[in-house]
């Protein structure tokens, strides 16, 4: 398989798929968004910079598109971002959430197991 079609097949699910599949995407530390078209409420000296996954909104972040070339983008706001499939970790990899304020005690969940991880950068061609 290629790269593109792997990603595609991955990431594609029919409507009455329901297994349930958890996925690890990598973004770029600083993401070259629009901050004002995105409705973010930031301080003035903030404003300045460019914006961080933990200056974006809470919930929705962008819109996963499979092309007909079977390669996969990430829009986010207007900016598109090319997503590619990394290599396939010889160890298992499993995602923890971790809440150490809970009843003065840690409390870790296991969210699930990361069968392949995903890196987002943005796409310059565009």
């Amino acid at each position: 398989f290629k790269e593109e079609t792997r990603i595609s097949e991955l990431l594609y699910r029919p409507p009455d798929d329901t297994t349930e599949s958890t996925y690890l995407f990598n973004l770029p530390d600083i993401l070259p968004v629009d901050i004002s078209k995105l409705n973010l409420q930031k301080e003035s000296e903030s404003a300045e910079k460019l914006p961080t996954i933990h200056d974006m909104p809470k919930g929705y972040f962008g819109r996963l598109q499979i092309l007909k070339s079977g390669k996969a983008r990430l829009m986010v706001g207007d900016v598109p971002f090319d997503v590619t499939l990394n290599s396939k970790s010889g160890f298992l990899q499993e995602i923890l959430c971790c809440q150490t304020a809970a009843l003065d005690r840690g409390v870790v969940a296991n969210i699930g197991t990361v069968p392949y991880s995903l890196s987002v950068s943005p796409d310059f061609e565009h």
